[in-house]
Order: C-alpha cells, then structure tokens, then sequence
C-alpha cells in the first residue's frame, strides 16, 4: 500500500512539473528574458476583430506565437513571418474596448524570450450592404453598416475613391475614375475591411444593370413633391409618394414609394404609374428592368404596356433590393405591337397585401 501511495504522490509531482513546464513555456508564470526592444510598432495604431495586423521589429523570424489579450496565434497560421515583420489576422474573437484601454500583446520566442507591447482593440468597420450594385464614373455609392466613423479611405483596387459624407452607420463616396469591378475595401485606424459583394464599374463591366434604357428619368430623379417627370399616375395616385431616404433609394437621391395599405380590391391596375409615350419598334423584343424591395414580403407587382395593352406575369417582392426582369416578346405572346408605347408599372397583386414598395431604375431595354 505505502509502495502504492508513493508511486501516486510521484505521479502527481511529475504532473505538476509538467504543467509547470508548460505554463513556462506560454512565459505567463515563470521569469522571462524581456526582449520587449525587438518590437519597434505596429502596422496600424488600433486594430479590431478580423482585422490584419502587422507588428514590425528585428529579430522576429523565430516567434513562436502571439498572444492578443486571452487569444493566441501560433506560428503557422502567421499571415507572413520575416526578420523585420510578422504579419497575421486578429481573431474574431479579441475582446474590444471604447474607452481607451490597451491591450496587452505577447511575442513569444524561443526559451524563455518574450516580447510585449500593447495596442488598443476596437470595434472593426463593417459593411452589411450598399447601393447601388453597380455604377458609372462620377456615380454616388451608399455604404450601410457600422463603426464607418474609423473608415479613413475608401478604395476599389488600388483606386481612392472621395469620400462624400460620413457618419457611424451611413458612408457615401464617388464612383472614381477608372475602378475595377470588385470589392469595397474601407482602410481604418483600426485596420481593413473589404464589402462581402462585388461593386461592378460601368466603365469595366459594361452591360448588365449598366446599360441605359429608352425611356426618360428611369431612375426618378427629376421631379417635385411626390410627382416624376416623364411618368403619371393613371390610378390610385395617392398610394405613390417619392422618398429620399437611404435606405428607401437604390440608385441616387430619390425613389418612388407605394403605399399599399389592402383596402383596394382585386386589379393590379388600380395602382398604376405609367411612363411618357417612347419610341418602340412593333414586333421586336424588350424588357423592363427595376430595382424593387418591400417593406414586407406578400405583395406582387407586374408591368402592361399602353395603348396595346400587354402584360407579364406577377412578380414578388422581397424585403431586399433585388433586380426585376419583365420580358415582352414574339415568343412569349406579348410582343410589343406599336411604335409608341408607354410602360406601366401596375402594383396592386396580391391585393390584400400591407406593405410599401420602393421602387427605383426602372428601364426599358430593347433585346
């Protein structure tokens, strides 16, 4: 018994020196060799969660990991590692401060060298969506997000775009000459960060939702009050109102809202706005395209031709910006039959439906 006793007390010794070790090791418990001198600063003078950090100094080509707060980087998931800099992600899940504190940061070497520093970490700019999804030169780009009060340069590749307005949760810049399609990328004291979707130029992507339509104001842009020029309202006028509001407006400053509040029987034509007579060629095949979200999803809408009176089927609206297509053609048995038409937007399906649509670049382009 007395044998076996000590053979437990020796196991749980050894286990203890073991754990020692180990603590050692992480250079937390134990007194270290302070080469804190190897590390001359860092690439930004804050960061956040997700952000790439650099840390420049000497000597760093041996790091074994890096401590961030209560988080740790090990060597191998390093960005990129040389004798002057290392470079790596912070994790998504460092702790964040706003009132000024730093947190510590630990360079582990080899043995018992360690290195510290510290850095405040701060909540990261981010952006949850922006309109629109494409754009020409000069073009105004609405970012929706937040912490955009950290942004200090927006840019599409290595293009700097100007910065319009700013606040914590809205940004606006200028579509620059000469970007490529691809993503956001906002630059911040606290690092970078790129939007999720591709904003496609005009200028390097052509077609698609760049090309223009042949009818007039198709982005509601003129006009006063809660009229448009170039288009009336053939029914139920008093459910069509402009809006001005960010969020409302896809492209631009303005946009047309439906009010739908149910009370309207069955027709989609008993809310319609139609446009200004365009120059059609009979026979030849044409779509309209919009830009579309709802309040609430349930509603429908459609699009009809006047005078020869054509239409497309019902299309849902969701509660996102999406890009409606609404086709007339030989082959599918609306065909535009006159030289002058109007196309109108006809929003009461699914009559019974509350909710408001936002309604923006409605465009007819021939095929």
């Amino acid at each position: 018994m007395k044998a076996k006793n000590l053979l437990i007390i020796l196991y749980v010794s050894v286990m203890a020196l073991i754990s020692s070790r180990c603590a050692n090791e992480d250079g937390i418990t134990y007194s270290v060799t302070d080469v804190s001198s190897r590390i001359t600063g860092f690439s930004n003078s804050k960061t956040g969660p997700g952000a790439q950090l650099t840390i420049n100094g000497t000597q760093l080509q041996h790091a074994q990991r890096i401590f961030i707060g209560n988080e740790v980087i090990l060597a191998r998931n390093f960005v990129s590692q040389t004798e002057s800099a290392i470079t790596f992600n912070v994790p998504a899940t460092v702790g964040v401060r706003t009132d000024g504190t730093l947190t510590d940061v630990l360079v582990a070497f080899p043995g018992s060298e360690r290195a510290f520093a510290k850095i405040e970490v701060v909540p990261l700019q981010a952006v949850s969506s922006f309109t629109p999804y494409s754009a020409a030169a000069g073009e105004i780009i609405t970012l929706f997000g937040v912490n955009f009060d950290l942004v200090t340069a927006v840019k599409l590749g290595d293009v700097t775009a100007t910065i319009t307005s700013q606040s914590a949760t809205q940004l606006k810049f200028t579509m620059p000459s000469g970007a490529p399609t691809g993503k956001i990328t906002l630059v911040g004291t606290a690092g970078n960060t790129t939007s999720a979707e591709n904003l496609v130029s005009c200028t390097a992507t052509p077609g698609g939702d760049c090309l223009a339509g042949v009818n007039l104001n198709a982005s509601f842009e003129l006009g006063t009050g809660d009229n448009f020029d170039n288009w009336s309202k053939f029914n139920g006028g008093n459910y069509m109102v402009q809006t001005s509001v960010a969020s409302e407006v896809f492209r631009g400053s303005r946009a047309l809202k439906v009010v739908r509040d149910g009370s309207l029987a069955s027709g989609e034509w008993r809310i319609q706005l139609a446009s200004d007579l365009i120059d059609t060629e009979a026979g030849a095949s044409y779509t309209v395209y919009m830009w579309a979200k709802a309040s609430t999803a349930g509603g429908s809408l459609r699009v009809s031709t006047n005078p020869d009176a054509k239409y497309t089927g019902n299309q849902n609206v969701t509660t996102q910006w999406q890009r409606l297509a609404f086709t007339f053609s030989p082959a599918a048995g609306n065909a535009i039959a006159t030289t002058s038409t109007r196309v109108v937007l006809d929003f009461n399906g699914n009559n019974t439906a509350v909710t408001t649509f936002f309604i923006d670049d409605v465009k007819l382009i021939k095929n």
